[in-house]
């Protein structure tokens, strides 16, 4: 049995496990950095403490726009090193899934793992190691 966080990344319905998941909070105001990865949004404060914001929508899918509506929410996550902000739309649920009914993608090391129907859609699940592992390489 695991928890998957469920949101969306505009019209795209995404979830990963809730194990590494901190807080949810809303928008959050960015500093730039330059010469950083394009899907580097900039970096935030949550409370005196001061991580990077990602935005999964442009590290996930090819930037379909520069357009900020459909961002929402920040789920903050903690990696072996820092805590990472993640931006994201609005949050569907909470939900409790059983490990066979993720349906996998059949390929290793991708960052989508595989998918899960669930609130009435079908749902991409990251492998947020997957992201970090890459980004460490960047």
């Amino acid at each position: 049995m695991m928890q998957v966080i469920v949101f969306r990344l505009g019209e795209r319905t995404y979830g990963f496990s809730t194990d590494k998941v901190e807080e949810i909070t809303t928008t959050l105001t960015t500093t730039n950095v330059p010469h950083s990865p394009d899907w580097t949004v900039g970096l935030v404060n949550l409370r005196g403490q001061v991580m990077t914001l990602v935005d999964l929508d442009k590290r996930l899918n090819e930037p379909s726009s520069t357009d900020d509506e459909w961002y929402k929410n920040t789920i903050i996550v903690h990696t072996e090193d820092n805590p990472i902000a993640l931006k994201v739309g609005p949050v569907i649920g909470v939900t409790d899934v059983e490990e066979d009914e993720v349906q996998s993608n059949g390929e290793e090391d991708s960052v989508i793992s595989g998918y899960l129907s669930v609130y009435d859609s079908i749902v991409s699940i990251i492998e947020l190691d997957q992201i970090f592992k890459e980004k460490e390489e960047v």
